[in-house]
């Protein structure tokens, strides 16, 4: 019969008892006073993840707030220029039916604007023209005077707040062939040093006695 020693069976004994141990458990993490290394780095990356996406969120609010400033001024540009083409319709209205301003109309557009400081893209609403017709005969006589002041102060406060605007005079060709009307074109610049341009046009469109104004507002130079 084979015997053994104590000293083989107590070490026979210690490798079982070596095999059988479970492995450390991982740190708790949850803990934030714990000082483990490793949970020290994992929570410093979770914080670097929250900060981000905290800015993140951050720079977005701050973006939207200036998108609904913007449109909050384009809005009330449009607001303008209806109550002012309003007030150059009911200016006329002391002349002669046939002699007063008609077929006002204020048209807007869509436009995309980017953010000033991130690359956000927004389509926005904005005024694009403003239309009014002024029949000829009317000229010199006080309610139709009155009227093109209104429509001039229109034009030019448009031109302020685009950095520049257009106005297209359009005439029937009758009346230009017949000198009743003044082709003249030019340009002069607003109190705020803002370029106003008048640009004269023959169309088909336009009735014999009639000039079609069109108050066209420059392109956006605003951001948010």
């Amino acid at each position: 019969m084979t015997r053994f020693t104590l000293a083989s069976i107590a070490l026979a004994t210690a490798a079982l008892a070596g095999c059988g141990t479970a492995p450390s458990a991982p740190p708790n993490c949850d803990d934030p006073n714990n000082a483990d290394p490793a949970c020290v780095q994992v929570q410093a990356a979770q914080k670097a993840k929250a900060d981000q996406a905290a800015r993140q969120a951050q720079t977005e609010a701050e973006s939207v707030a200036r998108f609904n400033a913007l449109q909050l001024q384009l809005d009330e540009e449009v607001r303008d220029a209806e109550v002012s083409i309003a007030a150059a319709v009911d200016a006329g209205n002391s002349l002669p039916k046939a002699q007063r301003p008609r077929n006002s109309s204020v048209l807007t557009t869509t436009v995309p604007v980017t953010d000033s400081l991130t690359p956000r893209v927004a389509d926005m609403k904005m005024l694009d023209a403003v239309i009014i017709e002024m029949p000829t005969a009317g000229k010199k006589k006080r309610g139709y005077t009155n009227a093109m002041n209104a429509v001039k102060a229109l034009a030019t406060r448009v031109a302020d707040n685009r950095g520049g605007a257009t106005i297209l005079v359009e005439q029937s060709s009758a009346d230009v062939r017949g000198r009743k009307v003044n082709t003249s074109e030019g340009e002069s610049l607003t109190k705020d040093g803002n370029a106003l341009t008048v640009r004269k046009e023959v169309s088909s469109e336009v009735l014999k006695g009639i000039e079609r104004y069109t108050i066209k507002a420059g392109d956006l130079k605003k951001r948010p």
